[in-house]
């Protein structure tokens, strides 16, 4: 320790309160400080508010997964309805690209059936072409005789068995 504080030690009390520069001022206390009182409110208030908070966001997480499930319902209507239009065509373009329809349709435009094909033989030679024979007006196209048929209940003849009923009644 230095030498002037082990002199301030050793001067008496009284000898302190005797100094002449501390005469006009007052006398220095000592002041307990007002005793604090620590408000235990804030944890409490800040758990409820944390607490608060976190619900809410639940309930704005599971307000949003409802809305999600409600558009993916929609879309999942959407899509079967989709689905069926698209089977839908899907038969339409197969029934009318079977070879009864297209036979039909052909004979609707004027076309005929194409004789025997001319095959090649194994030596190379070609067979013997033969042109189709032109479509005559008095002949019905085979829709218009199909369709009486089916009206009145009975069924359509097929075309080898319509040839066959006409070589029997040539006989």
């Amino acid at each position: 320790m230095s030498q002037p504080l082990i002199a301030a030690r050793k001067v008496p009390v009284r000898a302190r309160e005797a100094r002449p520069d501390t005469a006009g001022r007052p006398e220095l206390q000592v002041v307990v400080p007002p005793a604090v009182r620590r408000l235990r409110l804030p944890l409490p208030v800040a758990c409820v508010l944390l607490l608060s908070l976190g619900l809410f966001g639940l309930l704005m997480t599971n307000i949003a997964i409802a809305g999600d499930a409600y558009r993916l319902t929609d879309l999942q209507v959407t899509s079967q309805g989709l689905a069926d239009q698209q089977q839908a065509a899907q038969e339409s373009l197969a029934a009318s690209s079977a070879p009864q329809a297209l036979a039909a349709r052909a004979a609707e435009l004027g076309m005929v059936p194409a004789p025997a094909p001319v095959h090649l033989t194994e030596d190379g030679a070609v067979g013997t072409p033969t042109a189709a024979p032109s479509p005559t007006p008095e002949t019905p196209a085979p829709a218009a005789a199909t369709a009486p048929d089916a009206a009145a209940g009975t069924t359509a003849p097929t075309p080898g068995a319509s040839a066959a009923a006409a070589a029997d009644a040539d006989r």
